[in-house]
């Protein structure tokens, strides 16, 4: 067993002598589900600067916020399949997607991508080919890469707003600073 594995299974024998969680129902109080990202600067820091407690809201967490962008046009993918569970089985009636500043999917570099992924044993060309992405940009695109954090929050609001398979319900964009935790609002839907 790796000393990471070892680590996190002590602790979690310490938590349990340590605590008793409290029954509470699976769905959210607040009626909301938040998309953000999966930054690991953002655990706790996040649920503190937003004053969330356990059971508030649905938490769903991406790389970048994002929905890639081969993925937008039809929003035919795991997220919205998430926020279709949340909304017609969990009561979800407001959704929130908040970015945050310096995210790394904002800052792709190609080069490094495709030296990163031979050097982990994967050809990027031969999945370039395979998946028909078309050429590196291609990958980076599928990937869910941008550069302006603030335009991709009012992408994907866009694109939940609009999708098929989800009701009209009122969906805004944020972003907040992952060093000091100030959330801006950078798209209020215009039904609340």
């Amino acid at each position: 067993m790796s000393d990471e594995l070892a680590e996190l299974l002590a602790k979690n024998e310490h938590f349990l002598t340590q605590q008793t969680l409290s029954p509470i129902s699976h769905l959210p109080r607040k009626y909301t589900a938040l998309l953000t990202c999966m930054d690991c600067r953002l655990v706790r820091m996040f649920e503190e600067a937003l004053g969330l407690e356990r059971g508030d809201v649905l938490e769903l967490r991406t790389a970048g916020a994002t929905i890639s962008t081969p993925e937008r046009a039809s929003a035919a993918n795991d997220l919205i399949r998430s926020l279709a569970g949340g909304i017609y089985l969990l009561g979800v009636r407001k959704v929130m997607v908040i970015g945050h500043t310096e995210c790394g999917l904002a800052r792709v570099n190609e080069a490094a991508l495709v030296a990163s992924m031979q050097a982990l044993g994967v050809d990027p060309q031969r999945l370039i080919e395979q998946e028909r992405l078309g050429n590196v940009q291609g990958l980076m695109n599928w990937l869910g890469a941008f550069h302006d954090v603030h335009l991709n929050v009012k992408e994907v609001v866009e694109v939940i707003r609009h999708s098929p398979y989800l009701p009209r319900i009122p969906v805004h964009g944020f972003v907040i600073d992952i060093t000091t935790g100030k959330l801006t609002l950078v798209d209020r839907d215009p039904t609340e």
